[in-house]
């Protein structure tokens, strides 16, 4: 390449400024310096660019052709200038997150708000899934990272363990348990059950449970997620199972839930094992792993 890319600079300085002093001020540098670079580069293509008229420079039909060129380069490099400018601040702040419904009413939108605190401006769009489906989400590329209470053991998933998360059993006011501190799923074998559909992760649950117990149920009603088990169970229709913060007070003051012994499970945060996250992303992910830690 006979020039180099500040020989260029200075040619298209003086061709939009049409003075020696104006590309000197357009470049901050000394107008010496310009009119020595303008010769020299000059010399090496054996041509003049330029025409010089009482102090003004008239680019020659050579110039006008190399500067015609040059400006969709330059073009090129700022809208450059602009994609850098756009990935390295906090412009794309739009992310998409898979969550289970159990965490989906209280866990969500108290780490959410935490978040935003630190990342002003984020715009959330969140789906609601059971366990079993987050894992179809994550390969195919669905969203960003997920929430969940199990790991889905998938060769393209990260599962990271997180807070602690109680299950519990879930029972009228005025229900025989509803006086206890701690229960067990023997305690509950002889009561009315609202259970799950068997291919969900509270369902496996409770049939591991009843087939240790080598005790069959009184199954009044099979349902899927837990916030509709726990709405049945208001009615009067058995007990049930669900994970902490799912029957809360301000949710279902008609309920009681206690506590199941040693049956807790792991929040988990999951991700694309082969995909990496852009930086704001991985600076929304990072956060909400540090946040939720005041949510246990």
């Amino acid at each position: 390449m006979l020039l180099n890319f500040r020989q260029l600079e200075v040619f298209r300085a003086i061709m939009i400024s049409k003075t020696i002093s104006g590309a000197a001020e357009l470049l901050h540098v000394s107008q010496p310096g310009i009119s020595r670079l303008l010769k020299y580069m000059e010399y090496k293509l054996g041509i003049d660019l330029f025409e010089r008229n009482k102090g003004r420079l008239i680019p020659t039909p050579e110039g006008e052709e190399l500067f015609k060129e040059l400006e969709p380069i330059y073009a090129r490099i700022e809208d450059l200038d602009i994609t850098i400018n756009r990935i390295t601040q906090l412009n794309d702040l739009q992310f998409r997150i898979a969550c289970t419904p159990s965490l989906v009413s209280y866990v969500l939108p108290r780490l959410l708000a935490k978040v935003r605190d630190k990342m002003p401006g984020i715009k959330v769009e969140v789906e609601a899934l059971p366990n079993e489906e987050i894992a179809n989400y994550i390969t195919q590329r669905r969203c960003d990272f997920a929430l969940g209470i199990y790991d889905p053991n998938h060769p393209l998933i990260l599962s990271e363990t997180s807070i602690s998360i109680g299950l519990h059993c879930v029972v009228p006011h005025d229900h025989p348990l509803s006086n206890r501190k701690s229960v067990t799923f023997k305690d509950m074998v002889k009561y009315d059950m609202v259970m799950f559909y068997p291919d969900t992760l509270l369902g496996k649950k409770l049939q591991r449970a009843f087939d240790e117990l080598e005790a069959i149920p009184n199954i009044s009603v099979v349902i899927r997620y837990a916030d509709d088990a726990c709405a049945m169970v208001e009615q009067g229709l058995g007990i049930t199972i669900a994970f902490e913060h799912t029957a809360r007070q301000d949710r279902f003051p008609n309920l009681r839930t206690i506590p199941i012994k040693s049956h807790n499970q792991r929040l988990r945060f999951l991700r694309h094992n082969g995909v990496p996250m852009s930086n704001n992303t991985k600076k929304f992910y990072e956060l909400a792993k540090e946040e939720i830690r005041g949510l246990d």
